[in-house]
């Protein structure tokens, strides 16, 4: 059995590979073909949910009526590879047609599944100008099954890789930056979601979060036919502003088996509301929101605190979107914990709101090759009679288990287990401790990281964390000194 599974795997990395080198061969970067690819894998996934889909109707004697279908269907146009040229053309002209037109006689409709069509297929493109090198590439995709656990298995590793490509061409932009995978992981065990809670992320890029959300879910327990259901159509939500990343985030959760995602592409900062009733709210928020950016004053209005900063604004937005009994876990970089005005302000209500019950303070150069940035995950809940925090459980992380470098290359002494093993406990050691939150509100409501068991004994420290630490200590420098400019603007 084992044998089949790794021969499968093979043929699967084999087959990415062709189509990817085909794409080379015509020309085509890395950033593109991933596109080019990921609408591919999105249309023949799509086909073969459909003749599930079908199949399943006709096993309950009820009419099924695809929304792809004759011609325009997948295993119809695919198999003219005879034809290239006139594939070619067909996928150019009536089935991109199919895919964007708003007019309901030539498009899809105008429902949920014909708007997020049109919003996929209106912002990629075919690279492909050869049809005969078109038809190579999608003879290799056919080749796949998304119905099929090995191939979706090794599909989503690939796929995580030919992402993690795309966030290092495009770093930095728009202060996105990739998630590292074992930190997402780790987040989720934190929160841990449960069948039947709604799930966020307000800024879902490839879909990480939402992605290993589904995949704990499913890990932790046997579910119900119902409960399938709704983890399909009624448990992940999120909103996304890159027409491209929201394409690879929506691919990535077919990938990770949820095909009805409620995902929008949509500026989530644009659309914040203060005021969210409590059924429309979530039970679990997961995200790493972009930081570094800067909001126009005007877009500012929507919230309680205005700040330029989008990090500012992406907590409260979480804040106001999670639902009582809720549990949130948010990367943020070091600054938004220390530094006044409107952060401050932020924190105030965070702790008086909320009970903010973990800080995992990650090294700086943990989000490299995107960024050297020092950044923490918060965690916090947002409890049903209304209460506050008490105290804040820190732990401080020197080694995720890669080096904190532009490679990234893994070495021994990962301290993450160690971090879920004594956050269960909230245990006191070398590297974490507790805080009062008296304590907190005397420090000006700082919730950053201060180990109180190091000392900074220069002399012993390494040299890396040492020039850790410099950078972050400039970094704070530079905050105070953008706050401050801000302030004498006025």
């Amino acid at each position: 059995m084992n044998n089949n599974v790794d021969h499968r795997r093979q043929e699967v990395q084999q087959t990415v590979k062709n189509a990817c080198d085909q794409l080379n061969q015509e020309g085509v970067d890395a950033r593109n073909y991933v596109e080019q690819l990921a609408w591919l894998f999105f249309l023949k996934a799509f086909d073969e949910a459909e003749a599930r889909r079908e199949e399943e109707a006709t096993f309950d004697d009820k009419p099924y009526e695809r929304r792809l279908s004759g011609g325009y269907a997948w295993s119809s146009w695919a198999k003219d590879i005879d034809h290239p040229d006139r594939m070619l053309e067909f996928v150019n002209g009536k089935l991109w047609t199919k895919l964007t037109s708003p007019d309901p006689k030539k498009g899809l409709g105008d429902d949920q599944l014909a708007q997020r069509f049109r919003r996929i297929f209106e912002n990629v493109r075919n690279y492909c100008r050869r049809g005969t090198s078109f038809a190579r590439v999608v003879q290799q995709v056919d080749k796949l099954h998304f119905s099929e656990d090995t191939d979706v298995h090794v599909l989503s590793e690939i796929y995580e890789d030919l992402l993690k490509r795309v966030a290092a061409d495009s770093a930095g932009y728009a202060g996105e930056f990739y998630t590292q995978r074992h930190i997402i992981r780790a987040m989720v065990d934190v929160v841990r979601p449960k069948p039947g809670e709604r799930v966020y992320d307000p800024c879902f890029g490839t879909a990480g979060f939402l992605g290993e959300a589904a995949d704990f879910m499913r890990n932790h327990g046997s579910l119900s036919g119902t409960q399938l259901d709704k983890l399909q159509k009624h448990t992940f939500y999120g909103m996304e502003i890159k027409p491209l990343t929201y394409l690879l985030g929506t691919m990535n959760m077919i990938l990770h088996g949820i095909e009805g995602a409620n995902l929008e592409l949509t500026n989530t900062l644009e659309v914040h509301s203060q005021n969210v009733g409590e059924k429309a709210r979530y039970n679990v928020i997961l995200s790493n929101p972009p930081y570094g950016g800067k909001m126009d004053h005007t877009m500012q209005t929507n919230f309680r605190v205005h700040s330029s900063a989008t990090e500012c604004l992406f907590v409260q937005h979480i804040m106001a979107n999670l639902a009582k009994g809720g549990r949130a876990g948010v990367v943020i970089p070091e600054g938004v914990l220390f530094r006044g005005g409107p952060d401050q302000k932020v924190r105030k209500e965070l702790l008086e709101q909320f009970n903010v019950h973990t800080i995992l303070s990650l090294p700086a150069g943990c989000f490299l090759p995107y960024t050297g940035v020092k950044t923490n995950v918060i965690f916090f809940d947002r409890p049903k009679d209304g209460s506050g925090t008490r105290s804040v459980w820190f732990y401080e992380m020197t080694n995720d288990g890669f080096e904190l470098k532009q490679t990234r290359k893994p070495i021994d002494g990962n301290q993450l287990p160690e971090f879920l093993a004594k956050w269960k406990k909230r245990a006191v050691g070398d590297n974490s401790w507790t805080l009062p939150v008296e304590e907190i509100i005397e420090r000006g409501y700082d919730l950053s990281a201060k180990n109180p068991n190091r000392k900074d004994d220069y002399e012993h420290r390494p040299a890396l964390e040492l020039v850790q630490s410099i950078k972050a200590k400039e970094e704070r420098i530079m905050d105070l000194l953008v706050e401050l400019e801000a302030i004498l603007e006025k």
